[in-house]
């Protein structure tokens, strides 16, 4: 195993020449390592498995500076097995960009590492634009976009999740008050942008596979999504780009394409490219993620 393991990780060498030093260098079937998968935050290793026991191998491989254990499914933070016991925040870095990780904050650390080529295509084609970024959580793409030389919005249902935004914009030297950070729910915010005639170029959805306002109202991608498509694109300005994803395994490619397709006014206005997976996910291609490119004239 630890012969495999070496060969993931030099698989991944070239990624970490981009200025990248949060990846995944273990997935599973991907590289012949059974249901486990590894991701490396700047050093600290991340372990991944669905139920079972910590794979006691790892411990014998090249030490990182610590190792923790995701049960997957469960909604826990990780577990500490070995070396430093995380007690603070710390820095990664991908694409040159930095963020803020915390072991300790829950089940999810600050960044999801499969959204990383996402976050640069967006970060290019940002350049002068108003972006609106919705389930923004840590503020990911927000930065990338802001990094691009966008001026964004970023909402989301938790506050504590938005300051932790701010503090990855801060953390890139960035003005958080030349940015925007609104706690609320989506589906009402993208309702008073309508109202209030609030236009912009790039709209992304990254929802959670389910979720719960203050209201007691439930989101899920399946029975929710499209709505949120038709609401977004009616504060979309023609040309403008839409950006929607999920990574709910139990939701195909075909039919997360026509449950966003379910939300267009007009179909034929819109080119629609599906996005791969980046290189260091070598197993399940799980996530669906979709750019749509909206005409700047409606195609009769």
């Amino acid at each position: 195993m630890l012969e495999k393991l070496a060969c993931a990780m030099r698989l991944r060498d070239d990624l970490r020449k981009t200025g990248t030093n949060a990846l995944r260098i273990v997935d599973g079937a991907g590289d012949g390592i059974g249901d486990i998968a590894v991701d490396d935050f700047a050093g600290r290793w991340l372990v991944e498995t669905r139920g079972g026991n910590f794979p006691e191998w790892l411990k014998n491989a090249t030490p990182p500076k610590c190792l923790y254990w995701k049960k997957l499914g469960e909604k826990n933070p990780p577990e500490w097995i070995a070396g430093e016991k995380l007690s603070e925040p710390f820095e990664v870095s991908e694409n040159d960009v930095k963020y803020w990780i915390d072991f300790n904050a829950g089940y999810s650390q600050g960044i999801f590492l499969d959204q990383r080529d996402n976050r640069a295509a967006l970060r290019k084609i940002s350049h002068g634009k108003k972006v609106l970024n919705c389930f923004a959580y840590t503020c990911a793409f927000g930065v990338s976009a802001a990094l691009g030389g966008a001026a964004t919005v970023n909402l989301d249902l938790s506050k504590h999740i938005l300051e932790w935004g701010k503090r990855n914009y801060a953390l890139n030297g960035m003005d958080q008050q030349q940015h925007d950070f609104i706690y609320g729910d989506v589906r009402d915010w993208l309702k008073r942008f309508s109202k209030k005639g609030r236009f912009f170029d790039i709209i992304l959805l990254d929802p959670p596979t389910f979720s719960r306002n203050e209201k007691g109202e439930v989101f899920t991608v399946e029975s929710d999504f499209g709505t949120r498509v038709s609401e977004a694109t009616a504060i979309l300005n023609p040309g403008g780009t839409l950006f929607c994803s999920t990574n709910q395994r139990s939701i195909s490619p075909a039919d997360f394409r026509r449950m966003v397709c379910d939300g267009l006014k007009n179909v034929r206005d819109w080119k629609i490219s599906a996005a791969a997976m980046p290189s260091d996910f070598r197993a399940e291609s799980y996530l669906k993620a979709l750019w749509l490119r909206r005409a700047s004239v409606s195609v009769a």
